[in-house]
């Protein structure tokens, strides 16, 4: 054996661990843009950028149910990680009630969550988002919500479905635990 061909076999076992090593940060990475670190859901940059421009595209029926927890600074009030607990605990029962549903938490440091439904399904919004409701109550889990939904395939008015998402959701913290719908379209 040469001293130049071991120089030559250690140069490209260095690159193959380097490349390695690369892929794993890589896909590190992906998972830290991809996902809400502290509830595991997907985060929000992922409905804005990739699946609401989708669903607004699609031509079948779209809904979406806007959560936002209630009662969180009063649990704040006993000890963030008591806050922390109260999102994790939300963001459980919301992944467990839909399994294939696409659920968001729309802001790492927020305690507001989006359920994307898409199909059949996002006809029935608005009993999904009662029963959603009744089922979060029943684990001593708030939350306000606000649904809106339609099968209109015009692009303009699946736009405003997130508009009115967010204006029933406001209408329904006003009133603490409710649950607002509408259709739009």
């Amino acid at each position: 054996m040469s001293l130049e061909w071991i120089a030559e076999c250690a140069t490209v076992g260095f690159f193959a661990v380097w490349c390695a090593s690369l892929g794993k940060r890589q896909r590190r990475l992906d998972s830290l843009s991809l996902y809400d670190p502290m509830t595991g859901l997907l985060s929000g940059r992922v409905f804005t950028a990739e699946r609401w421009p989708a669903a607004l595209r699609a031509s079948e029926p779209v809904a979406l149910l806007m959560l936002d927890l209630d009662e969180l600074k009063q649990k704040n009030a006993q000890g963030y990680a008591v806050g922390d607990r109260y999102i994790i605990d939300a963001a459980r029962r919301l992944q467990r009630r839909r399994g294939v549903d696409q659920v968001f938490r729309l802001h790492s440091a927020g305690d507001e969550f989006m359920i994307l439904v898409t199909g059949a399904d996002a006809l029935n919004a608005e009993r999904f988002g009662a029963v959603l409701r009744e089922d979060l109550c029943a684990h001593e889990l708030a939350a306000s919500i606000g649904v809106a939904f339609t099968s209109c395939t015009d692009y303009r008015a699946r736009a405003k479905v997130r508009e009115q998402a967010e204006a029933n959701l406001r209408q329904a913290k006003t009133r603490k635990a409710s649950l607002v719908c509408s259709v739009v379209g």
